[in-house]
């Protein structure tokens, strides 16, 4: 076994790891190693991707590297910036390109054509390459793939190489690479071939046992639901979502961009009227379930921080709900129904000295979304202050949107129905149930955003809501149709795969902009930022509406799948969440990164955190409550 020097400014995952399994392994830092015998090792190892900028060797050291080079010693240098003849550009992000692997029978665990994410990496890319050089790990960008490509071999090779060798005893890495465990690179079992491999070929041991530190995000199957919400529920302080205990509204979240020299994960400051909104919820119903007093405190802060701050209350859009504290004109239906069907649900469900001060906001909020809906039932997916006038307002009345998306609408119509069954306003149900009829009448065809399943998905709770309002068959039938369609992309684990029949989302299949995680129809990754996240709300308002044990089940099977896909982890800002992608078979964040913000990693406070949690809640309480 050889003896290995690391050299490095600090301690890194990947140092830990040779440390702790070649026992002959040494660290010194940058300032020491000029000082050090090089002849007493056989290998050295240079790590910089723990580092600030990329390291350029002193020269003194670097005459002594060369010279043990010289000598056939194997030598790795990670995120450095000239090694033997080769010298490379200054670093850049590479925020939605992926590495392919293409070093056949180089690393055991990993084929040609897998792909590995080293998410918001620096890259330094090299001037000079030799001719004998080995790639192993080599950048594209928008593989339209979920883990694997095939790929002709000339064509896999000629992108950017990122882990490569120079030569039979020179290793370089081009990317930061030392911290892969605290930065979550993905899959990890992938990663940790590639890890083992390094360490293994530094050691010149093959038999080497090779000893990882535990995963930062692990997932158990075997919490409790009592424990799964309360880890949810802490997350918000712990993560900083909450400002000023709500008084200030809440954070959007957690972007997918993790730093790779630290493993510290970029926050989402725009505080959202709807994130705030949902947020609300599930803190509401964590009061009416577990009595908890803080929780109602933190609740109406944020209630009142949607309705007295962000509502518009007087002139030509009185009544609308602004969407976040920078876009101050913008008005999107379905951000404002998420924001409201809290205080909504509330009106509804909770004891009658519970049900505050706010439901009458929440009616000028719809009032506001009527007068701009179309004659369908369906309002535009968007309006802006802006552009908007006495007349175009009217306008908008008189024709159809043509908006058949329940991505954009159908959360719309589902707040309009709980507010029809306290007030019975005519409008209100006359719209939810022409726009719900628009939809169904496409479906599965409609206009979608991300995904089919997202449709799905999204369909459940407001059709629960119009069969609890009305009670016709016809609609019964619809959610039945839905929820049973949905059925064929469930996973054995409880989630729900993404499909997308032909690929006509939107987002679907795309290379940047907003971005499906889906590459190709039957990969089980699945969305708890545009699918998954509705169904505890949706199973447990169409259990409350038809008292039929099959929805009790499904929310029992989401509940249990939410369970297993939150986030346990030793560190506070990710603990108890849920990222946007999971791996269902891998049962673990990993998909297609082509996002420009919400990619595999993200963490919507509202939309992912505040969703599930409310809707585990709500089937508690009305269930506690024989509702």
């Amino acid at each position: 076994m050889n003896k290995v020097l690391i050299i490095s400014e600090k301690k890194s995952d990947l140092s830990d790891i040779i440390m702790n399994s070649n026992s002959l392994a040494e660290f010194t830092n940058y300032d020491n190693a000029i000082k050090v015998n090089f002849d007493k090792y056989d290998s050295i190892c240079i790590l910089s991707g723990n580092r600030d900028i990329n390291l350029v060797i002193d020269p003194r050291l670097r005459v002594e590297i060369e010279r043990q080079r010289s000598f056939g010693k194997r030598v790795m240098c990670e995120f450095v910036n000239s090694i033997g003849d080769t010298y490379s550009a200054e670093p850049i992000k590479m925020s939605h390109h992926r590495l392919i692997y293409c070093a056949e029978n180089e690393i055991s665990g990993i084929i040609n054509g897998d792909i590995l994410d080293a998410h918001y990496n620096d890259y330094i890319m090299p001037y000079f390459i030799p001719g004998n050089a080995v790639p192993i790990l080599v950048y594209h960008d928008y593989l339209c793939a979920h883990s694997h490509i095939d790929m002709e071999y000339e064509k896999m090779k000629n992108g950017r190489w990122a882990l490569w060798k120079y030569d039979e005893n020179t290793l370089i890495s081009s990317f930061r690479l030392c911290n892969f465990n605290i930065a979550r690179l993905a899959p990890r079992k992938k990663w940790e071939s590639v890890i083992s491999y390094i360490v293994k070929w530094l050691s010149n041991d093959d038999s080497l046992k090779i000893v990882f530190p535990k995963p930062l995000c692990e997932f158990n199957s075997e919490t409790s639901l009592d424990e799964c919400i309360q880890k949810g529920l802490d997350w918000f302080k712990n993560s900083n979502m909450l400002k000023n205990n709500g008084v200030d509204g809440v954070r959007e979240g957690l972007s997918h961009h993790i730093e790779a020299k630290n493993g510290v994960q970029l926050r989402a400051d725009t505080v959202r009227n709807d994130c705030c909104g949902e947020t609300g919820g599930a803190y509401f119903f964590d009061y009416l379930v577990n009595k908890n007093q803080e929780s109602k405190e933190i609740a109406e802060n944020i209630e009142s921080f949607c309705f007295d701050i962000m509502q518009i209350k007087e002139g030509l859009f009185s009544g609308m709900m602004r969407w976040t504290e920078t876009a101050w004109g913008v008005c999107y239906q379905d951000d404002v129904a998420r924001a409201i069907i809290p205080t909504l649900l509330r009106a509804n469900f909770a004891p009658e000295n519970d049900r505050g001060a706010h439901f009458e906001n929440a009616v000028e909020a719809l009032d506001f979304l009527v007068k701009t809906t179309g004659t369908d039932g369906l309002r535009v997916y968007r309006t802006d202050c802006l552009y908007m006038t006495k007349e175009s307002i009217a306008e908008m009345n008189k024709v159809p949107s043509n908006a058949a998306s329940a991505h954009y609408n159908a959360f719309y119509h589902a707040a309009l129905l709980l507010a029809y069954k306290v007030n019975k306003k005519a409008s209100f149900l006359e719209t939810a149930e022409k726009g719900l009829s628009s939809i169904m009448n496409l479906y599965p065809d409609t206009h979608r955003e991300t995904s089919e399943t997202e449709e799905m998905c999204r369909l459940i709770f407001p059709l629960a809501c119009l069969y609890d309002v009305t009670r016709k068959d016809e609609y019964k039938q619809w959610l039945y149709r839905v929820s049973e369609d949905l059925q064929k992309h469930r996973h054995n684990i409880g989630g729900y795969a993404e499909w997308d029949t032909g690929y006509k989302a939107n987002c679907s299949r795309r290379e940047a902009g907003e971005c499906a995680l889906l590459a190709e129809n039957g990969d089980n990754v699945c969305d708890l930022l545009y699918s998954n996240n509705w169904l505890p709300l949706g199973f447990a308002y169409a259990y409350y509406a038809t008292k039929d044990k099959y929805f009790k089940n499904l929310w029992n099977g989401i509940a249990k799948f939410m369970i297993s896909a939150q986030i346990h982890s030793d560190n506070p800002v990710i603990d108890g969440a849920w990222s946007r992608a999971f791996d269902m078979d891998e049962r673990e964040i990993y998909g297609v990164p082509h996002d420009i913000g919400w990619a595999p990693c993200s963490v919507e406070s509202g939309w992912t955190v505040g969703e599930i949690l409310t809707g585990l809640l709500f089937m508690k309480y009305i269930c506690a409550n024989n509702l």
